[in-house]
């Protein structure tokens, strides 16, 4: 009623639901002497969700009205009380409900008269008032106005909180796709089921929401191709200021139904909000924005849900938290397919389920509803995978230089690949042809310590400036990630490294992971290369590949190595068929555990060409060393032999040395022997050495160098092997025979490496394994030298002198005296 002065009678009107105007939430009306009236309703969805209304209270009756209410003509009408009622049943019964929100004043956060609330607003249960004088009108109104505060009086508040209901339901549950490991165009529908009308209680409203995806649905980087994120401030949550995300941070869209709208009335994209950590499990690295708007009723709901990805599986769990206190039937989540979703399907048919965790604002316990989808189908065909290690894997492999040209530099290309729905790549062992091989010679190692950094950094931060040295860069390395015919392209680094994992040099391969607007750091794999030290076959053996990096499921799709430093890469010279191989392996039961993982032999065929353009031409000069008594009968003098040869050439495959018959083999000075056991562990003991070896190659910056040891062997005699250590090591194994009398030393076959000198010293004296058959300075000594090469070139039976340089001593004759 409203009272007006002189007479103290009261004026009851009715309230009616007026249609309201566009951008407005709601609109009612009543007549009050003469004029109408209208309390123009709106949410503050730019804060805590708030109802309220603005009056426009008339300031003067109409003169025709003047005389019936007692007042003189012209004489200001003033409005001494006004009491506005509203029947909570009207229409439908639930024009009007009571809060769900039973957390008490404990909750609500204090406020002081004559501010504005913001947040779930003012003291439990209050309704507030601002006024503004007609006479003195405040142009800071509403936001200076006064203020008054009627709490809702004791005993009044909401009762029974515990009885309110709430059990909302996950339906629809939709992948988007049948097949699995695919790009899918999820959708999700949340149900609150709402009474309306009668005496029973509604449900509750609902505070936050969590939804967790099944197991291995995860973030497909496919996606990232030409995605951009929108800004908090462009969203403009909290604001009044219209949304402004770039159209190509869209990802999908969303529907709120709402009992006190009409159906469809809200609706609205979804974007994809700005990175703010490197967290996965911070819920700020994967952030999604939602937009539901009904430019008809003047609301925008506007929620930020924080993603929570798992770092081990990729899984994901999204909270959208405070959510507002309004009541909501639905709500479907629906994000865009194509080759370019936001989403992979699950690697297996199912049942795939989502789960949920619903907390209500009446303080209640939080629900729990789930629900369950089926895949049907694999990418390109075959059986859909029932469990992890059910899933087929069958990668691509290929290997080969740019050039098969004998003895050439080339780059090395190598290419992994595997298919949707196929297992994972975890890890690579590549055996390289025999003979290629790689050029280190002033190649700086990049440092533990910077690849240790590299790790810890951002992406775009490493992009712009790498952590380990230009210098150790040796190629590139490009991954493809993501499900479906667009896969999210990353280009990285390879560089040398030193000894890892028991291999004496390794390489690294640093990939920065960005991807759109989003970096997730700085990939770091390594890969150990071990030298067989018998043949100098080089074997690359990787760390695992993750296959969940920053939370995000990588689904890599292929790694493509090209080790493209000029005159690094190395082809043999030998053109016998060969291959480039190893093993691949595959994520099996769980890509998270090495011991689940699947294994597939794969290989290349390689052969190199234009062999018969290489030269051969090395040569070999020998000598016995000691002092002149060395070189009488039965004496043991110690030997060098010198190889040297052209670089460019082929190279060695056999060297067969036969001694003149001045010497042969003293075998009451072989005594202690190097057991193969000793040998593979390095620990050959001292008694088993017998000279010292020296290797210089163009491949290394130093040269190689070691002892001479008499080692175990399946012949008549000790074999001589040569344990030459330096970048890498490598062993020389040289079969002693004496046939007619002569001391034959075969080696074969050599490692298919450029050597361009050798020097093999073997002691003298009492350690010497050579005798004189007779006094070397009467007549010179021939040996006799066959060579082979890697292309197929010889050189045959080739008389060597033997140098005795202590026959050409001068001894110093006796002096006189006077």
């Amino acid at each position: 009623g409203i009272v007006f002065p002189p007479t103290e009678g009261v004026t009851r009107v009715p309230v009616f639901n007026v249609e309201s105007m566009p951008g407005e939430a709601a609109r009612f009306g009543l007549k009050l002497a003469g004029n109408d009236v209208f309390l123009e309703g709106d949410v503050a969805w730019w804060g805590d969700y708030h109802e309220g209304f603005t009056i426009h209270v008339p300031a003067a009756v109409p003169e025709a009205l003047a005389g019936p209410l007692g007042l003189l003509p012209g004489e200001t009408g003033l409005i001494l009380k006004n009491r506005l009622v509203f029947d909570g049943r009207s229409g439908d019964g639930t024009f009007i409900t009571t809060p769900s929100t039973c957390l008490g004043p404990a909750y609500a956060p204090s406020w002081t008269p004559g501010e504005l609330p913001s947040g779930p607003s003012g003291h439990a249960y209050s309704t507030l008032l601002r006024a503004d004088s007609a006479s003195k009108p405040d142009p800071g109104f509403p936001n200076d106005s006064t203020f008054f505060e009627s709490p809702i009086p004791p005993g009044t508040s909401p009762k029974e909180c515990t009885t309110i209901p709430y059990a909302p339901s996950l339906e629809n549950v939709e992948p988007g796709t049948a097949a699995v490991n695919s790009p899918a165009g999820a959708a999700l529908t949340i149900r609150v089921p709402h009474i309306l009308g009668g005496d029973e209680q509604d449900s509750s409203d609902t505070r936050a929401a969590t939804v967790t995806l099944p197991a291995r649905m995860g973030i497909n980087p496919s996606a990232a191709n030409g995605l951009q994120a929108c800004t908090d401030a462009q969203f403009g949550k909290g604001t009044q200021n219209p949304v402004g995300c770039p159209a190509a941070s869209r990802i999908g869209t969303v529907k709120i139904e709402s009992p006190p709208l009409p159906e469809g009335a809200l609706e609205g994209p979804v974007f994809v909000g700005q990175q703010l950590s490197r967290d996965p499990t911070s819920g700020n690295e994967y952030r999604i924005f939602v937009d539901a708007e009904s430019a008809r009723y003047g609301i925008s709901a506007r929620l930020i849900g924080n993603v929570r990805a798992d770092p081990r599986s990729g899984q994901l769990s999204t909270t959208f938290a405070e959510d507002p206190q309004v009541p909501f039937s639905s709500a479907v989540l629906r994000f865009d397919g194509g080759a370019r979703a936001v989403l992979s399907s699950p690697p297996t048919c199912g049942p795939n389920t989502t789960t949920a965790s619903m907390v209500p604002w009446s303080g209640n316990p939080p629900a729990t509803p789930s629900k369950s989808f089926n895949l049907t189908a694999t990418p390109g065909g075959g059986a859909c995978p029932a469990t992890m290690a059910a899933r087929a894997f069958a990668p691509g492999f290929g290997a080969a230089p740019r050039s098969s040209a004998a003895g050439a530099y080339s780059p090395l290309s190598i290419h992994l690949s595997r298919g949707d729905g196929q297992q994972e790549l975890k890890g690579a062992q590549i055996l390289l042809a025999p003979g290629m091989t790689g050029r280190l010679a002033g190649i700086p190692y990049c440092p533990e310590a910077a690849l240790t950094g590299a790790a810890a950094r951002a992406g775009a931060a490493e992009a712009a400036s790498s952590s380990c040295p230009v210098a150790s860069q040796v190629g590139i390395a490009t991954i493809a990630a993501g499900t479906g015919p667009a896969p999210l392209t990353i280009a990285g680094k390879v560089f040398l490294s030193g000894p890892y994992h028991g291999a004496p040099l390794s390489l690294a391969v640093v990939t920065p992971a960005t991807a759109g607007p989003f970096d997730l750091g700085t990939a770091v794999v390594r890969v150990a290369l071990f030298v067989n030290p018998e043949t100098a076959q080089v074997s690359a053996v990787s760390d695992p590949i993750p296959d969940v990096f920053g939370g995000t499921q990588l689904s890599i799709r292929s790694v493509d190595l090209s080790i493209d430093r000029p005159r690094f890469s190395l082809n043999p010279t030998s053109c016998e068929p060969s291959s480039i191989g190893g093993v691949l392996n595959g994520g099996g039961a769980d890509p998270s555990n090495p011991a689940a993982f699947s294994a597939v032999p794969v290989s290349a065929p390689f052969r190199a060409t234009e062999c018969g353009a290489l030269g051969f031409r090395p040569k070999l000069v020998t000598k016995l060393t000691g002092g002149p008594g060395s070189t009488r009968r039965a004496r043991n003098p110690g030997l060098k032999a010198t190889l040297t040869a052209r670089e460019g050439d082929a190279n060695i495959r056999r060297t067969v040395l036969t001694l003149p018959h001045s010497e042969f083999l003293d075998q009451a000075h072989i005594r202690t022997i190097c057991t193969r056991v000793q040998l593979a562990a390095s620990a050959c003991p001292p008694g088993s050495v017998y000279g010292f070896a020296r290797a210089k190659t163009p491949l290394l910056d130093d040269e190689l160098a070691g002892p001479v040891y008499l080692v175990a062997s399946d012949h008549e005699l000790p074999d001589l092997l040569a344990d030459l250590k330096g970048q890498v090591e490598i062993h020389l194994r040289g079969v002693i025979s004496a046939a007619k009398a002569r001391i034959k030393t075969v080696f074969d076959p050599l490692p298919d490496v450029p050597v361009s000198r050798f020097t093999m010293t073997m002691f003298g004296g009492k350690r010497s394994l050579l005798q004189n058959s007779r006094n070397l300075c009467g007549k010179p000594a021939l040996s006799v030298l066959a060579l082979a090469a890697q292309n197929g070139k010889r050189i045959k039976a080739r008389k060597v002198p033997l140098r005795v340089p202590a026959c050409h001593v001068s001894h110093p004759r006796p002096s006189r005296r006077g």
